[in-house]
């Protein structure tokens, strides 16, 4: 019993007693947790769509450093004349003073009967 009575505050003779409920102390805990959260967890969000978007720009920037490398080797292909007389050849049909063009055509094939 002499245990219980220290921990009792000792207060003035007629003086009110103030009694703080039990579950005061969980409620004001649990609310600055809540505004702790608050407060951080937007920074938090942001941030983490941040380095989100960070890793699709990034993405995007190999994309174009691939596309970067490959139009450079167009160009500088386009500047050999074995390049140039291939798509001429190619694309527009061209030959050379001399040569015989020959011209391949697929038969079309015979359209089949509809069943009856």
């Amino acid at each position: 019993m002499a245990h219980a009575e220290a921990r009792r505050p000792i207060l003035p003779p007629g003086s009110p007693r103030r009694v703080i409920p039990r579950w005061a102390g969980p409620l004001v805990a649990t609310g600055v947790l809540l505004a702790v959260a608050v407060a951080f967890g937007g920074a938090y969000w942001d941030g983490f769509k941040v380095r989100r978007e960070l890793g699709v720009m990034a993405q995007e920037r190999n994309t174009l450093r691939k596309q970067i490398a490959q139009l450079r080797e167009e160009i500088r292909l386009l500047n050999t004349p074995e390049y140039i007389e291939r798509m001429a050849r190619e694309q527009l049909g061209l030959i050379r003073p001399g040569e015989i063009a020959v011209i391949l055509v697929r038969p079309t094939p015979r359209p089949t009967p509809a069943p009856r």
